[in-house]
């Protein structure tokens, strides 16, 4: 039983296309096409709304209430996503990458992500 299971599996791994058995990182060009300009709603230690805007900055709303603005860029070596938050002074910038998760994305972080206003 064991090893015909074992075959079973090994088959249906073959079958699979290699992204599905692996994260597949978006890319800075689908970052830019998929996630600016969108309203996204967050999930993770933190939870609120957040909006890269085309121009480079981003605004960020916790569940609590609290407004944070920032600027974001895209690191193309790495196909991250990084933002620096306004108000601290010494802010340090905090970059991520993104992939595909259902109705929405998952950052490396632990962070979903899902559009609003669909």
């Amino acid at each position: 039983m064991k090893k015909s299971l074992l075959i079973a599996f090994s088959a249906a791994c073959l079958l699979l296309p290699q992204n599905a058995l692996a994260a597949d990182w978006m890319s800075g060009g689908e970052i830019m096409k998929e996630l600016v300009g969108q309203e996204l709603a967050f999930r993770g230690k933190l939870n609120g709304k957040i909006i890269y805007r085309k121009s480079g900055e981003m605004r960020m709303l916790s569940t609590k209430g609290r407004a944070v603005y920032g600027e974001w860029r895209i690191d193309e070596e790495n196909g991250s996503l990084c933002s620096r938050i306004k108000q601290r002074r010494m802010a340090k910038e905090i970059c991520y990458r993104t992939r595909h998760d259902g109705f929405g994305y998952r950052t490396d972080q632990g962070y979903k992500l899902m559009p609003l206003g669909f």
